[in-house]
């Protein structure tokens, strides 16, 4: 799964993101909101110090009881701080490795007369707390590229829906984040665009709030990264009686847990010291899973290579820039070795060192291929039980494809393997059924790849045993009419 935003795309899984709150407003439910902007960007650049990857900043509160400013006001503060905030981003400093830096900007409003105005090419996220009503905002993030947070609720915002009842509240949340994904795909975005929320204490009440609490999973199934705004909400004061939100602290840790288990990816936080000392605690607790990314270029009939198996140079040199940045995502790279000699590969990448991984069932290697003197990440071999171990510089492994993967999976430095070829470890994998997302460059030089060249199952006229269904999310224009295909499995 895949968040992209206008200056970097975020990979999950991961450790769970944190949003700092910050309220340009004296009238927070919280009573932590102040009109001065030196106060707001203080309150951000602590948020960050404490581990926060994204500073969430609004003007205005969502409480019922106040009535709503105008919008020549909400747009004044937001820009009181949006003129500063570069600054601040950029001179930001991890807390620890896997924290975001620069850190992210989410801008919390609703309003598109607001929008329009304030969403700056320094924006990351619009927090929009409008439930979409229509597609005018999220046609504004299509505009400007920045990612769309879609909130569950009915009604407009600023307004009391204490008397909403439910009769499935699960099944009409996914009714509506479906209709809502499909509005803001017409208006213009792309799926890696939206963020989910299912609005805790927004038309809902205490038993509706604890439900979402219980079946988040269900929410999260739907495939887009989900947020969970758990900060000392109102069902926290409920369940333990503090009507004082100040005193919800330890509560809010307890909604933290909760959501981590059901797998929800950001978390909206008031106190980010306690939920990033909390999130670090859970992190290694998690159960791992290895995500598996498959990149491959293709002819019309699906060939991945020519007749003779000829290295498969049919694409632009666009398409190895674009290789290279899926390449910056993976923490290993795996070939076949007749892929790693046809194509002369090195798995080298700028500014990262991953794994450098070859299979090779018979494991017969030229020692002079240039990825044995090449510098970059360790080199594994992964070769058959019975191959006879090689004298070369990498790490040897007689496994199966299956238990190397299990090797990756428990090694807590590696979340991401990109396999580029070939056609048989592209079969096996799919047999597997561990594909978790495709890349596939679409080379129309070579509408014909010839009789005996290989296909993305293996051999020509070789077909899985199955049907795998993945979903088409991203189909870009490349340079020389190529285009870049990306799917992601579809999830039952």
């Amino acid at each position: 799964m895949i968040l992209k935003l206008p200056r970097r795309s975020i990979e999950f899984p991961r450790r769970a993101l944190l949003m700092g709150i910050v309220n340009i407003n004296d009238d927070s439910f919280c009573g932590d909101g102040s009109l001065d902007p030196s106060e707001a960007l203080a309150q951000a650049s602590q948020h960050i110090a404490n581990g926060a990857d994204i500073i969430d900043i609004g003007a205005e509160s969502a409480r019922t009881n106040r009535k709503a400013i105008s919008i020549q006001e909400e747009v004044e503060r937001l820009q009181s701080f949006l003129r500063h905030w570069p600054k601040l981003r950029d001179e930001a400093r991890r807390t620890d490795e896997q924290q975001l830096t620069p850190p992210l900007l989410s801008i919390n409003t609703w309003r598109p007369e607001v929008v329009s105005k304030v969403i700056t090419r320094e924006v990351d996220i619009l927090n929009d707390i409008s439930a979409l009503p229509d597609d005018r905002n999220a046609r504004l993030c299509a505009e400007h590229g920045v990612a769309l947070l879609i909130m569950h609720s009915v009604g407009q915002p600023k307004e009391p829906h204490t008397e909403q009842k439910w009769y499935d509240l699960i099944s009409s949340m996914r009714d509506f984040f479906e209709k809502k994904i499909a509005l803001a795909l017409n208006a213009g975005l792309f799926r890696e665009q939206l963020i989910l929320d299912p609005g805790l204490d927004f038309a809902k009440q205490k038993k509706d709030n604890l439900l979402v609490l219980k079946e988040l999973h269900k929410i999260v199934q739907l495939g887009q990264p989900v947020l969970l705004p758990i900060s000392r909400k109102t069902v926290i004061g409920e369940v333990l009686n503090l009507p004082s939100p100040a005193d919800r602290d330890a509560g809010t840790i307890a909604l933290l847990t909760q959501g981590f288990i059901q797998g929800a990816h950001i978390f909206r936080v008031h106190n980010t010291c306690a939920c990033w000392e909390a999130l670090k605690v859970l992190a290694p607790l998690s159960p791992r899973k290895l995500t598996i990314i498959l990149n491959m270029a293709i002819s019309a009939d699906g060939k991945i290579s020519t007749s003779g198996n000829s290295p498969s140079h049919f694409t632009s040199k666009n398409d190895l820039e674009h290789l290279l940045e899926i390449r910056k995502r993976a923490d290993a790279i795996l070939v076949g070795r007749r892929t790693l000699e046809a194509d002369q590969m090195t798995m080298t990448v700028e500014g990262k060192r991953p794994w450098r991984c070859v299979i090779s069932e018979r494991g017969i290697f030229d020692p002079t291929h240039p990825f044995f003197s090449s510098e970059g990440g360790e080199r594994h071999l992964i070769l058959g039980k019975d191959a006879e171990t090689p004298q070369l510089p990498a790490t040897i492994h007689h496994a199966t494809l299956g238990d190397f993967l299990e090797t990756l999976r428990t090694n807590p430095d590696i979340n991401t393997l990109l396999c580029e070829g070939g056609g048989n470890l592209a079969r096996e994998l799919f047999e597997l059924d561990l594909v978790d997302e495709i890349n596939l460059t679409w080379a129309p030089h070579t509408l014909l790849g010839g009789k005996e060249a290989p296909t993305l199952t293996g051999l020509p006229g070789d077909f899985l045993p199955n049907s795998l269904q993945y979903q088409l999310t991203q189909v870009t224009p490349g340079a020389e009419n190529e285009f870049f295909l990306s799917y992601h499995k579809k999830l039952t």
